[in-house]
């Protein structure tokens, strides 16, 4: 096995934070390219640019004095600009490392922002690096970059920005999700929406051999609403990003708690169990997540239930007075439907649509209410 496959993978899987944190400072007219002009480019409307290349390590700072991904990234630079991919004087040349080491040439280079900054960095690589002979693994570049294109490097010094990030990338994204003032709540469930969104549009841009781009104005779309629901602290669905687990399901059925087993009292058939244990683990799910992202407090949780307490026990009584004709077993389906299909808001919003179904389950289940007249009896609280 290949002991530097996990450091490979970081690398590549580095540009979908990156791209994404392209994505929230850009603006309209912006289109965002991974492995197009380096691992992560923007194109501005009015023709600038912004080339990336994106060094990381599992262990240690990348980009030392004689390190082979600084100069390499510099001598692409350079190689892009001789055939006119890249035009130096509209172009900002950024080098993001996810670790931060001793100061050294990168961050001379950094700290230039004039011409004659730029000189002076070029002078003091020069002379940090005059032992470096045609025997070094860095000669290639390092030599093509200084020795043979000086004049132009000084302009792509002046025109450099060295980041630094840290582990995987995602910070950075975090941090400008924050600064989009949206809940802390919800920041954890936006990034892996939209990470999922971009890792997708990527995939099949380059499975159709077509190249990775994103428009500014596509993903403003994609995440216009969720972003809005977020700020609004709407009932958000967390199932839809993490669907039910089957084994989960399974393991309903293989316990057989007590909600199902009033399920069996009044005779429901299969796809009304599984649909059962389905509505019970979502509702589970969302209102944990609620309460755990203060999207809702246990006070409006238990306004709800009591809510649709009060409607379970008007129909049963309904049921009762109009429906003498029915057998037990229909009068207690008839009931579960009629709370199945209750309309019951949460904070003035529809919540999700397994919720309702999902929370009578939850109350059958402890049990503090049944579908079958005589529930009482048959599953008294232990």
């Amino acid at each position: 096995m290949d002991s530097n496959a996990p450091g490979q993978f970081l690398g590549y899987a580095l540009q979908v934070p990156r791209a994404l944190f392209h994505l929230l400072k850009g603006g309209p007219g912006d289109v965002i390219c991974v492995e197009v002009l380096g691992d992560v480019a923007t194109l501005t409307a009015d023709s600038h640019l912004t080339a990336e290349e994106d060094k990381s390590s599992i262990n240690c700072n990348p980009l030392t004095n004689k390190s082979t991904d600084l100069w390499k990234t510099f001598y692409n630079w350079m190689a892009a600009i001789d055939e006119g991919e890249i035009i130096i004087q509209k172009t900002i040349f950024i080098l993001y490392s996810n670790k931060k080491g001793r100061p050294g040439i990168v961050n001379t280079f950094d700290s230039a922002t004039t011409i004659e900054e730029a000189k002076n960095a070029i002078s003091e690589a020069k002379l940090q690096l005059k032992g470096v002979g045609q025997d070094h693994s860095i000669w290639k570049y390092y030599n093509f970059v200084i020795n043979q294109n000086e004049e132009r490097l000084v302009e792509l010094v002046k025109n450099f920005e060295l980041q630094i990030g840290s582990g995987a990338g995602y910070e950075e994204v975090q941090s400008e999700l924050v600064r989009k003032h949206l809940p802390a709540s919800q920041i954890q469930f936006l990034l892996k929406y939209i990470a999922g969104w971009l890792q997708k549009e990527l995939t099949e841009s380059i499975a159709k051999k077509q190249p990775a781009r994103i428009r500014w104005e596509d993903f403003d779309k994609q995440v216009k609403i969720p972003f809005d629901r977020a700020r609004r602290l709407e009932l958000i669905d967390f199932t839809l990003q993490d669907p039910i687990d089957e084994n989960d399901i399974q393991q309903q059925m293989k316990i057989w708690p007590c909600y199902l087993q009033q399920l069996d009292a009044i005779d429901c058939d299969v796809d009304d169990t599984l649909e059962a244990v389905t509505d019970f683990l979502k509702a589970k799910v969302n209102r944990d997540k609620w309460i755990e992202d203060e999207i809702i407090d246990e006070s409006i949780a238990t306004d709800f239930q009591a809510r649709l307490i009060s409607f379970w026990s008007n129909h049963q009584k309904r049921i009762k007075l109009t429906e003498r004709n029915l057998s037990e077993k229909d009068k207690g389906q008839l009931l579960l439907l009629d709370c199945k299909n209750r309309q019951e808001k949460i904070r003035d919003e529809q919540p999700p649509s397994s919720t309702i179904a999902g929370t009578y389950h939850a109350l059958a289940d402890e049990p503090v209410l049944g579908w079958h007249p005589d529930w009482q009896n048959l599953f008294q609280k232990q």
